[in-house]
């Protein structure tokens, strides 16, 4: 039988019996409380065990006082580390709930993604094309291509931002669709090298919470990270 009369039998008690032991072996019935109040519910059964260690302790041999202190230090602890725990799970729902708010109003949105290829639509004034013209650059070009592959316009690019207008090279306007860019240089020597491009690519959706995080889906490129470093556009 566990002897609760010692200066650790609260300790002793639970160890030799569990939780649900040691309040059968003090005779403590499980207290009726809902999901949410499971908090409360250890706080009472802490009290009610650390009572009847104090009921059944030898008065010829009373529990030392900084036990007792040690003791209710413990369950001070324990109440302050149950509400702050409360406290980051509010804050944490509040965060995601923001994040959601805040992810799912980029939907419609464009941003600026690697590639090659980008949906235009009527929406749309013009079509920003970003790449990096290198050092030794006598001459650099976009040559801009149709759904059927047909160049459609050739423009050339003093920097490494490019403000397509959506005209042809006749300066007619051009329907929306698919269109396909290629960006190059040439060099002192002649010798000419692709550039790679940064597109407007839309935003068709966003995942929260899961599995990586909230993650938005980008046309022509799949499912990216909120966290990456964006370039969102209008």
């Amino acid at each position: 039988m566990a002897n609760i009369s010692d200066n650790n039998g609260l300790k002793n008690l639970i160890s030799q019996y569990g939780t649900e032991g040691a309040k059968s072996k003090a005779g403590i019935e499980k207290p009726e409380v809902a999901v949410e109040e499971g908090a409360l519910a250890d706080q009472n059964v802490f009290l009610k065990l650390y009572i009847e260690q104090l009921k059944g302790q030898d008065p010829t041999a009373p529990q030392d006082t900084n036990d007792m202190v040690a003791q209710m230090s413990q369950f001070s602890s324990l109440e302050k580390l149950t509400s702050i725990s409360d406290q980051l799970e509010n804050m944490a729902t509040a965060m995601t709930s923001n994040q959601a708010l805040s992810a799912s109003t980029l939907v419609g949105k464009t941003v600026l993604m690697d590639g090659n290829k980008s949906t235009v639509s009527d929406a749309q004034d013009n079509v920003r094309i970003k790449t990096v013209i290198p050092e030794g650059s006598t001459s650099a070009t976009v040559k801009i291509f149709d759904a059927n592959n047909l160049l459609v316009r050739t423009a050339v690019i003093s920097s490494g931002d490019y403000s397509w207008d959506k005209l042809d090279d006749e300066g007619n306007p051009l329907p929306s669709g698919e269109y396909r860019f290629a960006a190059s240089s040439v060099n002192e020597k002649g010798e000419v090298s692709a550039l790679n491009t940064k597109l407007p690519m839309r935003i068709q959706g966003v995942t929260i919470n899961g599995e990586n995080g909230t993650v938005l889906n980008v046309e022509n490129h799949g499912k990216i990270g909120l966290t990456n470093e964006l370039e969102i556009l209008g």
